[in-house]
């Protein structure tokens, strides 16, 4: 072996060195070449015209090639065989590995980038997966096929179009673009671009998206779903309805054969036909039970006449089964405010059929002036608006007049009556007494009214105790100020709470 120095390289040992050069380049692409040539496997009939087509063969009859493991057939076909390419004609079969089968009647394939043109009825196979579509591109190399004109995409259950689309053999991956649609028995999807495996059976979809079965519609613009398992999730502006309610979220997850859902941040749950929603940012849905339950932050949100009720509390349960009751349910800490109206209790009840709420465990209401408590309270609305209120066990109103001066009415139990949201009459049912102040024509205090008796009704005008009337025989005494008795000045269980009240929507969340 010689050896030459860099110093005694002259031009001849540099063109020498350059055509050796191309001499390997050429050899190894002439090698490439030959080793990515088609092969014919059988021609029932081969002619040849080299004066008439040049390079070209023409085979008919139970044609079929070879080439990089895949075997394609067909009735007829051109091979040009220097361009290492053929056409081919009627009855196309390709066939690549145990699971890719594809058909069609037109066929222009190129040996050099393995790229197949397919068109005219084209039936892809691969196991349980097939499509149609009437021109394809199949990447041999790549097992990757894609169409531009429309498609229509099969399998155990679901049928599937789009107008532009690419198939991932090696993956199982489909991808979806423009008008897409999915088509299962039980639901409709319709998206702009949506990815879909055909062995996980999960579709992600992209862009506005609606799926649409006979109990609920889905919206999203983000989200995935598991054909398989029924499971999803949804994203992006994502919201579902159901009856006349609609549920949205940034982060909505259902599972359809358990009928369980869940929604996560900034959540809401729109009733139309009852005027409320309820605000949160968890909520977990039980379809069995037509029933939510609503955490972290909860706010039920619901129109009164010319009025808005504002309610927070730890935990709101909404149950809506219309066959059997129709309740919102909320524990914990629950504050309400309306302009009308306000309170606080642990645990309240909106019964939505029958159209009354209900507050257990030390319930405390406010109306203009007037603090309202009892071991229960019962509140009917007529109209969207308080139509009714009961008292239920020791109930005891409240209103201050002046400084260190209470009206005060007490009884087993009392009814309240309300006009245009105002409370203008209050019947006193069991263990009646009043103690309130007595006004003259020019709105002096004339003398403090004490009155025991076991029903009476007491009217209200202007926010004020204008009038009293009696069932049985009262006992009554009007006391000037200064001789009012000690016992009369704070009836048994009197309690002053003016500094719980709730004077602004903000102040329930405190």
């Amino acid at each position: 072996m010689v050896l030459i120095e860099p110093k005694l390289l002259t031009d001849k040992h540099l063109i020498l060195i350059r055509n050796i050069a191309l001499i390997i380049v050429f050899i190894n692409v002439i090698y490439a070449q030959e080793k990515n040539q088609l092969e014919i496997i059988n021609a029932n009939y081969t002619y040849f015209d080299q004066s008439k087509y040049p390079d070209i063969r023409r085979l008919v009859g139970d044609v079929s090639f070879m080439h990089e493991g895949a075997i394609m057939s067909c009735d007829s076909a051109w091979h040009y065989f220097k361009e290492n390419r053929f056409e081919a004609y009627s009855n196309i079969y390709i066939n690549k590995g145990d699971s890719i089968h594809l058909h069609a009647e037109k066929l222009n394939y190129n040996g050099f980038n393995q790229k197949a043109l397919l068109q005219r009825n084209i039936v892809l196979k691969d196991r349980e997966m097939q499509l149609k579509t009437e021109e394809l591109h199949y990447f041999l190399k790549t097992n990757i096929a894609s169409y531009y004109s429309g498609a229509i995409i099969t399998d155990k259950e679901n049928v599937l179009k789009s107008r532009i689309g690419e198939y991932f053999s090696s993956s199982k991956t489909l991808v979806f673009k423009t008008d897409v649609t999915l088509e299962n028995p039980e639901y409709l999807i319709e998206c702009d671009t949506l990815n879909y495996n055909t062995e996980s059976e999960i579709a992600f979809f992209h862009g506005p998206t609606t799926i649409t079965s006979d109990s609920n519609f889905i919206f999203c613009e983000d989200g995935w779903y598991n054909t398989l398992t029924d499971k999803s999730e949804f994203s992006s502006n994502a919201y579902l309805w159901s009856d006349n309610q609609k549920l949205s979220g940034d982060i909505l997850f259902y599972d359809r054969k358990n009928g369980y859902g869940k929604a996560l941040n900034n959540i809401s749950i729109e009733d139309t036909a009852n005027k409320y929603t309820i605000y949160g940012n968890k909520a977990e849905y039980f379809e069995k039970l037509d029933s939510s339950i609503i955490t972290l932050e909860p706010l039920l949100v619901a129109d009164f006449d010319n009025d808005t009720l504002f309610l927070h509390s730890d935990t709101i349960i909404a149950n809506l089964d219309s066959l059997k009751y129709q309740q919102i349910k909320s524990f914990t800490g629950t504050k309400f405010y309306s302009k009308n109206l306000q309170g606080k209790c642990q645990e309240l009840y909106y019964y939505l059929r029958d159209s009354t709420i209900q507050m257990y465990y030390k319930p405390i209401l406010w109306s203009d002036n007037y603090q309202l408590t009892s071991e229960h309270v019962i509140l009917e609305i007529k109209n969207n608006s308080v139509d009714k209120m009961n008292l239920l066990h020791n109930a005891f109103i409240i209103s201050e007049d002046s400084l260190d001066l209470y009206n005060q009415i007490k009884g087993r139990n009392m009814m309240g009556f309300f006009e245009r949201n105002e409370l203008h009459k209050i019947n006193v049912i069991g263990n009646g007494q009043a103690v309130y102040v007595v006004k003259d024509e020019k709105d002096k205090i004339s003398g403090i009214n004490t009155v025991s008796c076991s029903q009476m009704n007491i009217y209200v005008d202007e926010k004020e105790i204008h009038r009293i009337s009696f069932k049985k025989q009262p006992n009554s005494t009007i006391y000037p100020i200064e001789e009012l008795p000690q016992k009369w000045k704070r009836l048994e269980g009197f309690k002053e709470r003016y500094s719980e009240r709730i004077f602004n929507k903000e102040e329930i969340w405190y």
